[in-house]
This record gives structure tokens, C-alpha cells and sequence, in this order.
């Protein structure tokens, strides 16, 4: 196992499970959990594809904001939360 950088060389590191990885690559508690501009991405993509939808299929805009726009809003909106608590640039 590697060296402690403090000389303690008679102990041995545990190996690290999936949970402290997880939990060492989250955003540290100065950063906050849920920023305002977040849900914005996933609100801009949904109502994209409710334009996109009645201005070529001739749908509604209120029910294409609805369905799929509501799955929209949310997949992207928890994507774009789990890259800014994994911080992946």
C-alpha cells in the first residue's frame, strides 16, 4: 500500500470502497447542493421542444410542454445536477 505522507509507515490503508470514491468526487460542503441557475438547461429544453413540436407537427404547445416536456426538464435537470456534484468537465 502507499506511504502516509505523515512517516506512519507501520499502518496500513484500508482499501477504498465505491461509496468513499462517491463521496470523496462530491462537491465539499462551501459549494451549495442545488444552485438557482440548475433547473435553467432542462426549463430551455423543454420549452425548445414544445416550439419545436407546434411550430413543425402543428401540436399543441401546452400539452407537448407537459408530455415529453416534463420528462425533458426532469432527466436533464438531474443530469446536469449529478455533473455538478461529480464536478465532470
Amino acid at each position: 500500500m502507499a506511504e502516509h505522507e505523515d512517516g506512519d509507515e507501520g499502518e496500513r490503508e484500508t482499501p477504498v470502497t465505491p461509496r468513499e470514491l462517491l463521496r470523496g468526487a462530491l462537491v465539499d460542503g462551501a459549494d451549495p447542493r442545488f444552485p438557482r441557475w440548475l433547473p435553467l438547461p432542462g426549463a430551455i429544453l423543454a420549452a425548445g421542444w414544445a416550439g419545436y413540436q407546434t411550430a413543425s407537427v402543428d401540436a399543441g404547445f401546452i400539452t407537448t410542454l407537459l408530455w415529453p416536456g416534463v420528462a425533458i426538464f426532469l432527466l436533464v435537470t438531474v443530469a446536469a445536477w449529478f455533473g455538478w456534484q461529480l464536478e465532470i468537465d
